[in-house]
């Protein structure tokens, strides 16, 4: 089901119970955001904007086809998707983008500028956006920029004006348990701390581990400064729509602590 977590703003979650490699180690482990015999779930989220023109920001994995274009038709009823925006060309993200232009095909598909292999993923003709690129959809106006921490070089992020919503893709993503699906962060019964996300990002940007950490800090500041957000939509995460610096403060000390440990695990 979809959730209207913002006016005319929906989250469309695909949750995966205990889902590859990446669940599977996080269960062998002691965490103190963990509670014994729950599932551990690593999820898959788009989001929709409705204004006056509705765009969709990423396509979960084919594994939701069915589901993620039921949701779009529930929600939109007669509208039609006017754009369908993918973030970067991985299967979680762009798994189901063919499908989704069959089922809406007066929608615009909106892809990455960066990278020059776009002919690979079919993404020759989309009309591509990067830095300094917006759309106007009446009553939202999202801005697109080059990712900052990415694991994939035809990479995008988005931001929304009105809600002064980032939307990082894979960074700030974290696993949650079983009855916490479409939860927001400021609605968990306990706090996200930091060894919540570091079991997403020390698998999942494992090269976080050879980074130069003052300048990862730096740059996160820069990000800080640059968007200052007040709500964040991740691709593998729970939304963040309370105190949205302090989270992206917290991936600091995930960064340092990654840096000064091992890859954990491996990712599925």
């Amino acid at each position: 089901m979809a959730r209207e977590f913002l006016p005319n703003v929906y989250w469309i979650q695909e949750c995966g119970k205990n889902l590859g490699d990446l669940a599977a180690a996080m269960l062998k482990g002691s965490h103190n955001w963990y509670q014994e015999g729950r599932e551990i779930h690593i999820p898959q989220n788009a989001f929709l904007f409705a204004g006056q023109k509705t765009l969709l920001f990423d396509t979960l994995s084919p594994a939701s086809s069915e589901e993620i274009i039921t949701e779009l038709h529930d929600v939109l009823k007669e509208r039609s998707l006017d754009y369908l925006v993918i973030s970067h060309t991985d299967t979680p993200h762009a798994g189901n983008t063919f499908k989704i232009l069959q089922a809406f095909p007066e929608a615009r598909l909106v892809a990455p500028r960066y990278g020059d292999a776009h002919e690979l993923y079919h993404l020759e003709d989309a009309f591509k956006v990067g830095e300094g690129d917006s759309i106007d959809l009446g009553g939202f106006i999202v801005h697109f920029h080059e990712a900052t921490f990415l694991d994939a070089p035809i990479s995008l992020w988005m931001t929304e004006e009105n809600t002064r919503m980032l939307l990082p893709v894979d960074w700030l993503g974290m696993p949650h348990m079983d009855k916490e699906c479409l939860t927001c962060a400021d609605e968990l019964d306990a706090e996200v701390n930091e060894d919540r996300l570091h079991q997403f990002h020390g698998r999942v940007f494992f090269w976080l581990h050879y980074v130069d950490v003052p300048k990862t800090i730096a740059e996160i500041d820069r990000i800080n400064r640059l968007f200052d957000p007040e709500v964040i939509a991740p691709a593998h995460g729970l939304v963040i729509r309370k105190d949205a610096m302090k989270y992206m403060d917290m991936m600091k000390g995930v960064v340092q602590l990654i840096s000064e440990q091992e890859r954990i695990g491996v990712v599925g």
